[in-house]
């Protein structure tokens, strides 16, 4: 086995020892069920060992990754990101779920790293399996008897592989001690790894951060070697991480989504598009079960510019139709996830989510972490909640998301498609969702790089699919006012290759 850290090697160590001591690797369900007759004691250190072990890798790999995103940049850089890490440790009293969720959000998509936190389509993701089984195990819903040989022979299989695939992240890494705190050693770059891993007061041996509890006054830590805990009073070890973080955060996580600029600079340039326009606003005016509207091309058609000048012009007073909106970008705020706190904190700013269920107001006041929460929270919102007001004639609400290609390269395994489903507590796909023909929903992508996926919902306007590029018609009509010369709009034509 290739060198691992201590403790970590400690814990897979014993596990595999005591894997090979019961020969699992070739048992069936049957020789599983006298063993489990047999040698109870036996199995059940086994999977105190490979919990144990489990645990470690995931709370563990969880501090480093947010480690290392906290060392690349300041909290400003992404309120979004804060927000998330600050719901899941400084307000939650963490969960593996919780650690699960840090180790997602703050793990980049080409990171070795990501591959067990990463679900195949559809199924769960190597770390949730895990979680799934203790949780179960732990509360004993599943115990060593026969008839749950299926499902212990599934929680043998699922440590096993984290065991021994997962702690291969740390192969060759060290958890080394530098005046009197704690760095993650990787490639030679070292990560300090403090508040979140600590020295012992009693034993100088590491100790990990779990959680603020008692109304966040005490801090718990334990350690890393033998699951001794230790308290803290107060927080002020985490102040100087989540001080910053609240204060990115004053006014709203939004803020770090403010599109005026880019609207402003848009309508400034906006010309020649008074078709496709006008197809937009007929349709997003009216009602029908047709009502999800792709608009795509090649790159530099004016996708945004045209989205642009539709959201100002639905919002206009005439028109009053209320515009949820996105423009993609760089960073976390290219996630189908983070678009959805965009989507929600907008609306709840508006004023468009009318409700008095209790439940429901306690998710807007803090949000979902978890992505297919977040998406039913999202459909309660739009299901039960919006109310239109009276200015508002068509009862109509506009949902635009600008630049699927650019969420689909930063975040693959999410698609436009997960919000159209239905969800049970555990985030797994019951049936199909959709939302009332009120509710009008714009999507634009790169032509090639994004695809969109079929349904008899979808909107068909020859002029958006594709959106061509400007008509030697409409370059004359927008510029008219201008009275330019023959000449001048003989060169436009020809420097903008317009059609």
């Amino acid at each position: 086995m290739s060198q691992l850290p201590k403790p970590l090697s400690n814990y897979v160590s014993r596990f595999n020892e005591q894997y090979s001591h019961l020969k699992l690797a070739e048992i069936n369900n049957e020789q599983l069920i006298e063993l489990m007759t047999s040698q109870k004691a036996a199995i059940n250190n086994l999977f105190m060992a490979g919990l144990g072990a489990s645990t470690l890798i995931l709370r563990l790999g969880a501090v480093i990754q947010l480690s290392k995103k906290l060392e690349e940049g300041t909290p400003e850089d992404d309120a979004l990101l804060m927000k998330q890490i600050v719901d899941n440790l400084r307000e939650n009293l963490p969960s593996d779920t919780s650690w699960k969720v840090i180790w997602s959000i703050t793990c980049p998509e080409d990171s070795p790293w990501r591959a067990c936190i990463t679900p195949p389509k559809g199924q769960q993701s190597l770390m949730e399996r895990f979680i799934t089984f203790r949780n179960k195990y732990v509360h004993g819903y599943i115990s060593l008897r026969e008839q749950d040989v299926k499902k212990i022979a599934v929680g043998i299989a699922t440590l096993n592989e984290l065991v021994n695939e997962t702690s291969q992240l740390f192969s060759g890494t060290e958890i080394k001690e530098q005046k009197d705190q704690f760095f993650f050693v990787e490639k030679g770059n070292k990560i300090p790894l403090h508040p979140f891993l600590q020295k012992g007061t009693k034993d100088g041996l590491p100790y990990i951060f779990q959680g603020l509890y008692n109304n966040k006054d005490i801090a718990e830590l334990i350690s890393i070697y033998y699951g001794d805990s230790e308290k803290q009073d107060g927080a002020e070890h985490y102040e100087s991480i989540f001080e910053p973080m609240r204060k990115a955060l004053k006014g709203g996580a939004g803020q770090v989504f403010d599109h005026s600029n880019r609207i402003a600079y848009y309508s400034e340039c906006f010309v020649g598009r008074d078709k496709e326009n006008k197809a937009i606003v007929d349709w997003a005016t009216t009602q029908s079960d047709q009502n999800i509207l792709p608009v795509f091309s090649t790159a530099g058609m004016g996708k945004g510019a045209l989205i642009a000048n539709i959201i100002q012009e639905l919002s206009d007073i005439e028109i009053n139709i209320p515009v949820l909106h996105h423009f993609c970008g760089s960073g976390i705020q290219n996630s189908l996830h983070a678009t959805l706190y965009h989507f929600i904190i907008q609306g709840k700013k508006q004023q468009f989510w009318k409700t008095e269920d209790e439940e429901i107001l306690r998710k807007l006041n803090r949000l979902p972490s978890k992505y297919t929460d977040l998406i039913i929270l999202f459909h309660q919102l739009l299901d039960e909640c919006f109310t239109p007001s009276r200015k508002n004639i068509t009862g109509n609400l506009v949902i635009i998301l600008d630049g699927l290609d650019e969420a689909a390269v930063a975040y693959p395994q999410l698609n436009i498609s997960d919000w159209f489903y239905n969800y049970d507590e555990d985030g797994e796909v019951t049936n199909s969702w959709e939302s009332k023909s009120s509710i009008k929903w714009i999507f634009t992508y790169r032509e090639g790089f994004y695809r969109f996926p079929e349904s008899n919902k979808n909107k068909s306007i020859n002029t958006l699919q594709p959106l061509c590029g400007l008509t030697k018609e409409a370059v004359k009509k927008a510029l008219e006012k201008f009275n330019p010369s023959k000449e001048f709009l003989s060169q436009v034509i020809i420097r903008g290759a317009i059609q």
